[in-house]
């Protein structure tokens, strides 16, 4: 189909908008180059317009854009520069959802896709208070538009500047296909879709692909990026490039595809980060000089090789990973079940005694994950005391992802009602603020899903009362939804990396907005992890 065409559709998809205000404003990208935005005042030719803008972008970039997106201005207020300064600091980081232009001809305007993606709003270094900055806005007002002013914000205190809201769509052009985008809110930008389900395989697809990318050939993870201005980020993470490969292979199964290519992962962990003494083994970290050994650093090593070994006998992981259990016993109290959570490394002395719950979840997914596989009685016997000191010491109150996960990898070996109780409390009264958060904490879906899980094992074992007792089971799965849909947010899809420095750099793979837009392998894993989740339970 031509461009003329699928334009023509796109500017009819715009004049459907129920409310245009006299502007549109006009965006051409492709992978390689940060998109170009371009304001239409004149709607009468809005066709013959954007063709020609497509030309143009043609004679530079050497190609038609591959995606045209259209922003109708819906909704105009006028308001003082020193409230929306105000408003812009106080929201929070990359959430802006509304425009601004700074003058009643709309000469200087920016859509909030350019404020968002440029980090006109960011975190003073020492401080770490929010700022505007202008030092970014003249960056990218000299580096990707025509405007031959700086901007300051000394010129601009105490006049009156314009808000604007904007309805939007995007044509992909190599699909052929228009998206509607959402309007407002926190899903400001989000292409509408007529079903989830086989989205979300999409996203599945794109996250695996995009991990796999990142994954070196000595074994070593390429750790994320920040891609307000393309940086990569140096500091790297041995627990997480453990877990990682966890929700890697776990992506890999569920899409029907070998693990080859992960293999060098476990490897690299096994040949390069095991400390073995006295008959134990212990993965560290030297990351910068740390020199220490976590908790649930050996518990990620220990349930990535066992999530393979599901799909793959391998005798040289399995008995690399008892090794390591043995080395998470060592670390867990005798008498009262308290955990230690790091060590140095390598003289194993005491570091910290405590540092994030995530780490007793996690040891207790590990070596449940271990028994499974070598049924050595030992790592259930440790797990069960673990317990028992949990729910003695209310650690549902937490509300931890680990805690749950490993909850319900317990109750489906030993479904006592204890276990079940513990499960749903980690949850149960934390729904709304799931529900209602605005970050996309990949996290949350996967806490609900172990719960979810764990409710019908307590169903199908003689424990539905416990169930109706302490939560009702279809507001869990209406918040599981809520979250699913709301995940997308955090996706790179076309229409938000267009706007940075490199989209291609980051097209396909899963941020988290408030941190910078940051891409970091760990994030795609969590990602990766809920949705796999989610699919096998709620696919049909």
């Amino acid at each position: 189909m031509s461009l003329e065409t699928k334009v023509k559709e796109l500017v009819q998809e715009v004049k459907n908008t129920e409310q245009v205000e006299k502007y549109i404003f006009l965006s051409m990208g492709k992978s390689n180059i940060k998109a170009q935005v371009k304001l239409l005042k004149n709607l009468r030719y809005l066709e013959r317009d954007i063709l020609k803008h497509c030309k143009n972008f043609k004679k530079k970039s050497g190609e038609v854009p591959h995606w045209i997106k259209l922003d109708a201005v819906t909704q105009i207020e006028t308001v003082s520069f020193n409230s929306v300064k105000e408003e812009l600091i106080e929201t929070r980081r990359n959430y802006i959802d509304f425009g601004i232009a700074f003058d009643s001809y709309w000469n200087m305007t920016f859509l909030p896709e350019e404020i968002n993606a440029n980090a006109f709003v960011r975190p003073d270094k020492k401080t770490k208070q929010m700022f505007l900055s202008e030092d970014n806005i003249n960056n990218y007002l000299r580096k990707y538009t025509m405007h031959k002013k700086g901007y300051s914000h000394q010129f601009f205190e105490n006049k009156e500047v314009i808000k604007f809201w904007t309805k939007g769509y995007i044509l992909i052009l190599d699909e052929e296909k228009i998206y509607e985008l959402h309007e407002k809110g926190y899903e400001k930008g989000l292409r509408r879709v007529d079903d989830l389900h086989d989205e979300i395989d999409n996203l599945i697809q794109n996250g695996v692909k995009f991990l796999q990318g990142m994954l070196y050939n000595n074994g070593r993870y390429n750790y994320g990026y920040f891609p307000h201005f393309d940086k990569e980020i140096s500091f790297y993470n041995m627990l997480r490039h453990s877990s990682s490969t966890y929700a890697l292979i776990e992506g890999l199964t569920y899409l029907g595809r070998d693990l080859n290519s992960i293999e060098k992962a476990i490897d690299y962990v096994i040949n390069n980060y095991i400390y073995e003494y006295d008959n134990k083994g212990y993965v560290f970290d030297d990351t910068k000089d740390i020199n220490e050994i976590k908790l649930g650093q050996n518990a990620a090593f220990i349930f990535a090789v066992c999530e393979y070994l599901k799909v793959n006998r391998n005798e040289r992981y399995l008995k690399a990973a008892q090794k390591v259990a043995k080395g998470i016993i060592s670390m867990i109290n005798k008498d009262t079940y308290e955990t230690t959570h790091v060590l140095n490394y390598p003289d194993l002395t005491v570091k910290e005694k405590f540092r994030i719950v995530y780490y007793d979840g996690e040891a207790c997914l590990a070596l449940l994950r271990l028994y499974q596989q070598d049924h050595n009685e030992i790592w259930l016997y440790t797990v069960k005391k673990l317990m028992n000191y949990f729910i003695e010491n209310r650690y549902w109150q937490y509300h931890d992802h680990w805690l749950g996960y490993c909850t319900n990898e317990l109750v489906q070996i030993d479904p006592k009602e204890k276990y079940f109780e513990f499960g749903i409390k980690n949850v149960n009264t934390h729904l709304d603020y799931i529900e209602q958060r605005e970050t996309t904490f990949p996290t949350f879906l996967e806490m609900l899903m172990a719960t979810y899980k764990l409710i019908q094992k307590a169903k199908a074992t003689g424990f539905e009362h416990i169930v109706h007792h302490l939560i009702d089971e279809q507001r869990l799965i209406d918040v599981i939804y809520t979250r699913a849909e709301y995940q997308r947010v955090g996706f790179f899809y076309p229409e938000v990396a267009m706007y940075f420095k490199n989209p291609s750099r980051i097209l396909g793979s899963f941020f988290i907005k408030h941190h910078g837009y940051r891409v970091r392998i760990d994030d795609i894993e969590h990602y990766v992890s809920g949705y796999v989740q989610f699919q096998k339970a709620f696919k049909k």
